[in-house]
């Protein structure tokens, strides 16, 4: 496995391919390969399934889901994607490494939240005080 800024720089370097090979740690037969086929130059790493549009639209749901209450878990952020991925005709599933790929690129800007942090924080903000208000209200409602 190599970084695709070092195929990058094997490829426009003056070097020989096996000498490249050994300096960046691409092979050989890639650096040639993309030498040879210039139009290979823009097409550098496996293509994404998705259009950094409609990527963006599927991030964007994810930021949505914690302000909703919606903890999101890789197992809820799979399935959103299957779906996503259904309606906009496509008839690949994305996998685990899909998604991971996805979170590596927009992590900044997903909150990802563990289930332990959520229950601490929900321990800290129920109060004796919040309790009580909420047994008002129910009686109050229940009076009506």
């Amino acid at each position: 496995m190599y970084l695709r800024q070092s195929l990058v720089d094997a490829v426009n370097s003056t070097l020989d391919s096996k000498l490249a090979e050994t300096f960046y740690n691409v092979p050989a037969s890639a650096i040639r390969r993309h030498r040879r086929n210039s139009s290979l130059r823009n097409q550098i790493g496996r293509p994404s399934y998705l259009s950094t549009t409609e990527e963006s639209y599927f991030v964007a749901v994810l930021q949505l889901l914690p302000d909703f209450g919606f903890q999101i878990t890789p197992a809820v952020a799979l399935k959103l994607a299957t779906d996503y991925f259904k309606s906009l005709g496509l008839s690949d599933n994305p996998g685990k490494k899909c998604l991971h790929l996805c979170v590596s690129r927009y992590g900044d800007e997903i909150k990802w939240k563990k289930q332990n942090k959520l229950e601490r924080a929900r321990e800290e903000t129920f109060t004796e005080e919040v309790r009580s208000s909420w047994f008002k209200l129910l009686e109050n409602v229940m009076k009506k």
